[in-house]
């Protein structure tokens, strides 16, 4: 079954099993994709707030209709989700008054978090890969860690409420900027 019939039938007919099963598809990913985005204190409390909010808005959930606009919630899920998942990081970063483009700061803390395990190759890697991104602006951070969250350029477009050209430029760009970065660091 698609997202989308899992969370209809969680939401109309009270379906425990879909949501587990939706739960399951999806809690890797936006996890990961929470982490990128705020220190790893903070990141359980707001996973848990993402899916409070998927439970308690299931039942007004429904498919997209094509040229609708309504206020209920509706259409493909993973946009859905990371729409909620974005604002609730946002919401998090307001009540600190800290800004969320603060790259050096989340480089820092992503930095410190690492264990002792990372200080191979592969460690390094990462510190490469994490620094690199860390440089992109911010449209292009957001929309690489949408990509590497799983969506679809359509989705990421629904949760950026941006064209789907504009994603499609933003992603090449970022792709290149992290190729030249990676190509200055590593080789």
């Amino acid at each position: 079954m698609s997202d989308e019939q899992l969370m209809l039938d969680y939401g109309q007919r009270g379906n425990v099993a879909a949501f587990d099963q939706l739960y399951q598809r999806h809690r890797q990913p936006l996890f990961a994709f929470i982490r990128q985005k705020m220190p790893e204190a903070a990141c359980n409390e707001v996973f848990q707030e993402v899916w409070e909010v998927i439970i308690t808005q299931a039942e007004a959930y429904q498919l997209p209709i094509q040229g609708s606009v309504t206020d209920q919630p509706s259409g493909h899920f993973r946009g859905f989700l990371y729409t909620i998942t974005r604002r609730r990081v946002a919401d998090y970063w307001r009540s600190k008054e800290r800004r969320t483009d603060d790259a050096e700061q989340n480089f820092d803390e992503l930095a410190s978090s690492s264990s002792p395990e990372t200080e191979h190759q592969q460690g390094v890697d990462k510190q490469i890969i994490l620094r690199c991104v860390s440089l992109l602006p911010q449209k292009q951070q957001e929309v690489f860690s949408l990509k590497q969250s799983g969506l679809a350029v359509a989705e990421m477009s629904q949760v950026l409420e941006t064209s789907f050209d504009a994603i499609k430029s933003r992603l090449r760009v970022a792709y290149q900027q992290l190729r030249e970065c990676w190509e200055k660091h590593h080789g």
